[in-house]
């Protein structure tokens, strides 16, 4: 093998190797199963900005065959089939020097492109729907039983079971905006890993703007209010598709205006010179409190429509 084809594939070998003892790392520690996989795309992604996609769709179907060997095949299947798609396209987008927004919308698509395999291969090899709570209520029937035997009266059986129910229920209504969130979550924390390294690396790559300047699309507060709107009709008319629609809605439109109200907030601050302790303790206050959140969710949600730092510049 030539010298010019022996760094490409001892680029992509390391990485396959790396990528590999860390997604079973991530699989062994259950807990910890989702919050280390936000980070494994970055191993593939690096093999596609140095290399090329085709090194790095190598290395993701490598990382694919030795994790489910040395992982059960359905578990390691599950993991990276999760992640990969992040990382080739977040990989593909930086080679190309693609702007950050673009980086991260097409980062966002095919990780959610990347879940939706993952659950449609455990559906059709074992019939697990995600929205089907049946299964559910099964180990909640068999967990209520364990309390019924340690003495637990039936009334407060009853609480505990409509409660769980409830709950529940909401939880599966919601799944798509978390499957939506998780995604952002993913692409953006794998987004700011392979840039740091990118740079260390001595490759140029665009940075996002500072925190205290971002500025959402005003598509969020539309949606803010054509979910509530939609959540009235379902619920008062009795439309459940619409209801679930406008839940998930609302809840994308919250967690968009909790950041853009996050980073309102703290450019007010940095204009007013708070210290960093104070900074710290108006943070834990906000996420110890619902209404607080919600009010700075409404505020950045206003923000985004009305831009509130241009007037803030304008008057100084």
């Amino acid at each position: 093998m030539s010298e010019q084809g022996a760094r490409p594939a001892a680029t992509a070998g390391v990485m396959t190797a790396a990528a590999v003892v860390y997604a079973l790392a991530a699989i062994y520690l259950p807990m910890l199963t989702m919050m280390m996989g936000l980070l494994w795309p970055v191993f593939i992604a690096l093999v596609t900005v140095r290399e090329g996609l085709r090194w790095g769709m190598l290395a993701a179907a490598a990382s694919l065959l030795l994790t489910m060997l040395f992982a059960t095949p359905v578990t390691g299947a599950f993991f990276v089939l999760s992640f990969a798609p992040t990382g080739l396209v977040l990989g593909a987008l930086f080679r190309r020097g693609a702007d950050p927004m673009r980086a991260l919308v097409g980062g966002g698509l095919a990780s959610l492109a990347g879940k939706a395999a993952a659950a449609g291969m455990m559906f059709l090899i074992f019939g697990l729907n995600p929205f089907d709570i049946s299964m559910a209520n099964e180990t909640m029937d068999e967990t209520l039983a364990v309390y019924r035997s340690l003495g637990m009266n039936e009334a407060q059986l009853e609480e505990t079971r409509a409660a769980s129910a409830q709950v529940l229920e909401l939880f599966v209504l919601m799944l798509p905006a978390l499957f939506l969130g998780s995604s952002v979550i993913e692409v953006t924390a794998c987004f700011v890993v392979l840039r740091k390294v990118l740079h260390r690396l001595g490759i140029p790559a665009a940075r996002l703007p500072a925190f205290t300047e971002w500025r959402l699309p005003v598509f969020f507060s539309y949606l803010f209010a054509f979910s509530l709107i939609g959540i009235y009709w379902g619920t008062t008319r009795d439309i459940a598709w619409l209801y679930q629609a406008a839940l998930n809605g609302y809840l994308i439109s919250f967690i968009a205006g909790l950041v853009q109200g996050i980073s309102l907030m703290q450019f007010l601050m940095q204009r007013f010179q708070v210290s960093s302790f104070v900074r710290v303790l108006i943070y834990v206050f906000i996420a110890l409190n619902g209404f607080m959140a919600q009010i700075i969710s409404w505020t950045g949600l206003f923000d985004i429509a009305v831009d509130y730092r241009k007037k803030f510049r304008k008057s100084q």
